[in-house]
């Protein structure tokens, strides 16, 4: 039986504690905060879900395993974790998001709907909707619960027999060796699995993944609009205004919208260790402007603020494999990586393995990163 030490219980680290204790693997996970924590990339109380992932083509058949081991989680659990709504990407026909969601779409024959203005205005009432947009119905996409599936995974690995220790700040400077350091001691592995989220890059340097620090923002319907932006009438939404995206789904829990950024440039790199109390003088100011252009039915400013993490490599793709003999390595999620964990948990348990992977990744390869590679 190989032993395999998972280093990092968040989303992505849970899921391929579960998956290789699923596959008889002698597990043991070590989290260095408590399994479910507020201080890295999986925290709170949702993420979306999506089909037709416009980030990269190779996305849509890995959201498509995810969906049915989220299905598996949910039987083990007796927990709903997925909930499908459907979803919208919206934008100008010439714009990147409708142009790059349809290059996805063509290249991988996820399904979908092309609507015009008029059908996105029926659909989505709530939304601006300018008369040059167009939407690209994704019937697939929906919401998942986020500290409640991390902990499902956590609970499902050790119920199989997996050994998760919270609380143990560890080395991997001897992975070679198949040696992981918790205090000082050194605990010896057939193969570590590292998925730290934003620490990735302090664990493994040469893969230059990058801590940044992002929002979880929630927004207040005005009176009399509740229940145009409840969960099951807004849905899942990424809606282009001029050159950004704003992203986000009804309101599900405390009657608030929650909304986001694609991206948001005012933020640097942060020290993971520096995220908790963190505050910066742009917080909260572009997803208002944009919630503000897309939703005119919400209040413009967050009820609601969250500090969270991500980390962000140069090409906006996930690190996802092998990158030595006993060392394989998730991370690099851009901000995108939830509703894939389960998908990326069962890649990296059969990569750990030596399994044939049941959704390939060559587009996550961490060789792309050839200093990274023993």
């Amino acid at each position: 039986m190989m032993r395999v030490a998972v280093v990092g219980l968040g989303a992505w680290g849970a899921m391929t504690a579960w998956r290789l204790a699923a596959a008889g693997a002698d597990v043991v996970g070590f989290e260095a905060g408590t399994i479910g924590h507020d201080r890295g990339s999986s925290h709170g109380s949702t993420r979306l879900y999506r089909r037709l992932c416009v980030e990269h083509a190779g996305l849509v058949p890995l959201a498509a395993r995810s969906a049915v081991l989220w299905r598996e989680l949910e039987r083990v659990s007796g927990e709903t974790l997925l909930t499908v709504t459907g979803g919208v990407s919206i934008g100008p026909a010439d714009s990147a998001l409708v142009r790059e969601s349809l290059a996805v779409a063509a290249a991988t024959g996820v399904d979908h709907a092309l609507l015009d203005a008029d059908a996105v205005r029926r659909r989505l009432p709530m939304l601006r909707i300018p008369d040059d947009a167009v939407g690209i119905l994704d019937p697939e996409a929906g919401v998942l619960a986020a500290e409640p599936s991390v902990l499902a995974a956590a609970a499902a690995a050790r119920a199989l027999g997996a050994v998760l220790h919270e609380g143990a700040r560890v080395d991997v400077a001897e992975a070679a060796d198949g040696i992981v350091r918790v205090d000082g001691r050194a605990e010896r592995f057939d193969h570590i699995v590292v998925c730290a989220g934003a620490w990735t890059g302090e664990l493994v340097p040469d893969l230059h993944v990058t801590p940044v620090r992002t929002l979880v923002t929630w927004f207040a319907p005005r009176p009399g609009e509740e229940a145009a932006h409840a969960l099951d009438a807004l849905g899942v939404v990424v809606v282009a205004v001029g050159d950004a995206w704003i992203w986000g789904h009804g309101a599900l829990e405390g009657g608030l919208v929650k909304l986001g950024p694609a991206d948001d440039p005012a933020y640097a790199p942060i020290r993971p260790d520096a995220l908790v109390g963190s505050t910066h003088p742009l917080d909260g100011a572009l997803v208002s402007r944009l919630a503000a252009a897309a939703l005119p039915g919400i209040a413009p400013t967050p009820t609601s603020m969250r500090p969270c993490m991500y980390g962000r490599t140069a090409d906006h793709q996930f690190v996802v494999g092998r990158v030595g003999e006993r060392l394989s390595v998730g991370g690099g999620c851009n901000g995108h990586g939830f509703k894939h964990a389960a998908a990326i948990g069962e890649h990296l348990a059969e990569v750990a393995l030596g399994l044939e992977p049941t959704v390939p990744m060559p587009f996550a390869d961490p060789a792309r990163h050839a200093s990274a590679i023993a």
